[in-house]
């Protein structure tokens, strides 16, 4: 129990203070609310009050210690990752995009046209991965969109219903083409460009008007708009009375690291940044790490960058430590990545947890592409399962990268996929095909080593699918 206690501390410890200090049981009460979605008929002359309401907690749950996953063994244990273990059975659904094709479709990165924009430090644009094509599962709809073409709501089915959001991205004066990108300004933004969390049928995202960033709550049942609010930052839903927004960034780090707001604004409550603050005097730096940011069983879950604590957004102010990430010596803290050795160490990569195990791929030596390129950055793909509480890795020190690697899939009638185009979510796993990866698939060495069937049902499922249709294959 006391390595469980000093490991869960890892790199978020506060300077001078013990482990027990920490880590003790404070008698912080949980918030409980049963107020439900606040009334926004006052948005407009709403006034957010100053403060903080409730303090944070972030003690370790005596009956659900955070589990350690040691990463420090090199000796490793292999043993292979079967999809058959934890689901038995396929389904595909088809999303026909509402757009013509000449106009585009989703997944318009495999295209190979790089679509970006050129931003300042503002925040209110959130990241480019927000840019990209999102697929949420609500509880009784589908919504899809990207930040060129909208966003729009299916069934379950797979039918279109309606479009949530529409955008505007003319390519006047201010845009400048190149051959194979588009670059766009900040004032050329008009309509939804991204970011979109859900809780039940309801969901976030951003729109732009006026060269103003507001934050909207949809109700997909409704089909309407319930909130629409000015907003800095890039925020989360929690549950449907509150919202968090994730505000480290290694580079730039603050006294904080999380914020929870309800509806109208009000912060709730503040969690500090333990992790030490860069010292960057000059010189090149590699990119930080991203931070593992999604939900589980519909509960926000969040690692922060360059930490190797997993936690579990229990309240507004409550975070509970569910998993360690052990890497011992090859652990990256925050001086050694900005001005270490770091060809030794370990880099969390992608982290996708089911209900019956976790996937978790890690690589020593930093990921960039000269690393790739000379082939100097290891892969290392791995899992935990959850119910015989064991460590295995499936993939030893490859060269192959995440956004390269296709997975094994031994289900009849299903497909093998690549890991990057996987989503795990409320006990499925979910990847979304478009025309072209099923081409790619077919091109790749993987497609060669498929049995007959096999090979035919992919081909057919490819010639089914038009140029603006989405698959999306669902393992249960």
């Amino acid at each position: 129990m006391l390595f469980l206690v000093a490991a869960a501390c890892g790199n978020n410890r506060r300077p001078g203070l013990s482990d027990k200090d920490l880590f003790a049981q404070r008698k912080v009460e949980t918030v409980q609310e049963t107020e439900q979605v606040p009334d926004f008929s006052d948005m407009e002359t709403y006034v957010v009050p100053h403060g903080i309401k409730y303090n944070e907690s972030r003690a370790i749950d005596p009956a659900h210690p955070p589990v350690v996953i040691n990463i420090t063994n090199r000796n490793l244990n292999i043993r292979k990752f079967n999809l058959s273990d934890y689901y038995t059975k396929v389904r595909y659904i088809k999303l026909k995009h509402p757009v013509s094709t000449t106009e585009g479709n989703f997944f318009l990165t495999d295209d190979k046209l790089s679509r970006s924009l050129m931003m300042s430090r503002d925040r209110r644009l959130g990241n480019f991965e927000d840019w990209l094509t999102q697929l949420k599962f609500t509880d009784d709809f589908i919504i899809v969109g990207d930040a060129w073409l909208g966003l729009h709501c299916f069934d379950k089915m797979g039918r279109f219903l309606y479009t949530i959001e529409s955008n505007d991205f003319p390519v006047g004066d201010n845009a400048k083409v190149y051959p194979n990108f588009i670059v766009f300004i900040p004032s050329d933004l008009k309509g939804f460009y991204g970011k979109i969390t859900t809780n039940g049928n309801n969901c976030f995202y951003k729109v732009m008007v006026d060269n103003k960033s507001l934050l909207c709550l949809f109700d997909l049942t409704q089909e309407e708009r319930i909130m629409t609010r000015p907003f800095e930052g890039d925020n989360l839903i929690l549950d449907n009375k509150s919202m968090i927004d994730y505000v480290y960034e290694p580079v730039r780090a603050t006294k904080d690291f999380l914020f929870t707001f309800d509806l109208k604004g009000d912060t709730l409550c503040r969690f500090p940044n333990y992790n030490p603050i860069p010292a960057i005097t000059g010189g090149s730096y590699s990119t930080p790490p991203l931070p593992d940011v999604y939900y589980h069983n519909k509960q926000l879950t969040i690692r922060q960058s360059l930490n190797d604590t997993v936690y579990r957004v229990v309240s507004s102010n409550r975070l509970v430590p569910a998993y360690v990430l052990n890497f011992g010596a090859h652990g990256v803290d925050v001086p050694t990545f900005f001005r270490g050795n770091l060809s030794e160490k370990l880099f969390p990569n992608t982290w996708k947890e089911a209900d019956q195990y976790i996937l978790f791929v890690y690589n020593q030596n930093r990921d960039t592409p000269n690393n790739r390129k000379d082939g100097s950055v290891q892969f290392f793909y791995s899992f935990y399962d959850k119910k015989n509480r064991q460590f295995f890795h499936f993939s030893e020190g490859i060269s192959i990268p995440f956004d390269q690697f296709f997975m094994e899939n031994s289900i009849p009638d299903a497909l093998p996929f690549m890991l990057s185009h996987a989503d795990i979510e409320d006990n499925q796993l979910r990847v979304f095909y478009s025309k072209k990866r099923l081409e790619e698939i077919r091109k790749s060495k993987v497609f060669a080593s498929l049995s007959p069937d096999r090979q035919d049902k992919l081909k057919t499922l490819q010639n089914d699918l038009d140029d603006n249709e989405v698959l999306i294959m669902i393992l249960e």
